[in-house]
């Protein structure tokens, strides 16, 4: 396998941030704002040059922070009068890694600021679902570097990693042996986010790149194929058009972007060798996008799917109605589902509550919980794996759990309009 280009373009050529007006070309500016780069790199099934030209977008911008790589092609966005209180607020702490900004002046997002928030928001999250998930310092850090990876996708996979495991590699307990494991949640290379506009352009890079025939949202696992070897892992991807999916606010894109985000994030954890239950990937994207703005949801489809009808913006009413209507459908029938077209609007719902329930009820076991899952040396997170890291981790059968997660909805509290 020859990635000889691709390596260049990582690691040889110097980044262009001469257009960039955030950075504006400040070594200064990029190291107290958390920003690499502004490419090229490793991106997709390619790298960003090319896609830039595949697409034949010369407005496409990139950016890349400690833990991400982004490309966006996103308009100037003016904030809307009802919103100023939450983009102040946001703003401001955005300022802290930028100060050149004033938070007060700010009216307008231009598309260079728009992705420097966006990547932003996503280093934020990475950090809020790594302290969700029991680690106060990142336990990934002192894993092979990126570079590391790809010589040994060069130069043998197995024999290049088991030497630098046996030189240096030190880590923390908790976590799984197995050699892929890298720096970025658990995945050897950053992740990636790719926001743009046209649906012809997202359809075309489905086509392309990945076979698929159509223009929606999409999560995908990049790997290598090195000689002799399986595939193995090297990053998450996602990547949509705001034109397919009819997001003209910004805190609706940055939903879009969070909820993909964060159920690529629990993928990656510990590497991803095994999917995941669907109604805790949700769950979990919910989770995040319930808490940043009740106004734009986002619901998975399976290949070929048409678009999900029902929405709500008032979940706690309708987790409540659900109790209330014994429409319940519990930790059981949850964890059997293996396909989002499975997952109905009411078990998307069930799915979010359960979720906040299982991480209130108790951080710690929540942590647990979820490492007994993702580190299942079975390679498998079936109904028996969820069943015995529910037993393990809280001490609850499926029943047990249920009435517990019943008794605390029936406590929930609807907010007030």
């Amino acid at each position: 396998m020859i990635l000889s280009a691709v390596i260049l373009a990582l690691f040889g050529a110097q980044a262009t941030e001469s257009e960039c007006t955030m950075c504006a070309n400040s070594p200064e500016r990029m190291q107290q704002a958390g920003v690499v780069g502004h490419g090229p790199y490793l991106f997709f099934t390619t790298d960003s040059e090319e896609i830039s030209k595949r697409i034949d977008n010369k407005k496409l911008m990139w950016v890349e922070t400690k833990h991400f790589r982004f490309g966006a092609d996103i308009k100037s966005w003016k904030i809307p009068v009802k919103d100023k209180k939450v983009y102040l607020a946001e703003l401001t702490e955005f300022a802290k890694a930028f100060p050149h900004i004033t938070p007060k002046k700010v009216k307008t997002l231009d598309p260079w600021m728009r992705i420097h928030l966006m990547a932003w928001r996503a280093e934020n999250a990475y950090r809020a679902l790594m302290n969700m998930f029991g680690w106060e310092e990142d336990p990934f850090s002192q894993l092979p570097a990126e570079d590391v990876f790809i010589d040994a996708v060069e130069n043998g996979w197995s024999e290049t990693l088991k030497q630098h495991w046996l030189d240096s590699e030190k880590r923390k307990p908790g976590l799984p042996q197995w050699l892929g494991l890298g720096r970025y949640f658990g995945m050897p290379m950053k992740h990636e986010v790719l926001l743009l506009i046209k649906e012809k352009e997202i359809g075309t890079m489905k086509r392309d790149y990945i076979g698929l025939l159509n223009s929606h949202p999409q999560r995908w696992h990049n790997d290598w194929r090195p000689f002799g070897e399986n595939p193995v892992s090297r990053s998450m991807w996602f990547g949509l058009a705001t034109e397919s999916e009819k997001i003209k606010h910004d805190r609706h894109l940055h939903n879009a972007m969070l909820h993909n985000v964060i159920i690529n994030l629990f993928d990656a954890y510990m590497l991803y060798l095994y999917e995941a239950p669907v109604w805790m990937r949700v769950g979990f994207g919910h989770y995040f996008t319930q808490i940043n703005d009740p106004r734009y949801n986002m619901y998975d489809l399976d290949e070929g799917s048409t678009e999900f009808s029902e929405d709500s913006k008032e979940w706690v009413k309708s987790i409540k109605s659900i109790v209330a209507k014994k429409e319940v459908l519990g930790f059981v029938s949850l964890g059997k589902m293996r396909s989002y077209g499975d997952i109905t609007f009411n078990a998307h719902v069930e799915s979010w509550s359960k979720m906040v329930f299982m991480y209130e009820h108790s951080k710690e076991k929540f942590a647990k919980w979820i490492l007994l899952l993702k580190n299942n040396p079975n390679a498998t997170a079936n109904l028996d794996a969820q069943r015995s890291a529910l037993k393990e981790a809280y001490g609850w059968s499926f029943m047990q759990a249920d009435e517990q997660w019943a008794t605390w909805v029936n406590k929930l509290v609807v907010p007030k309009k």
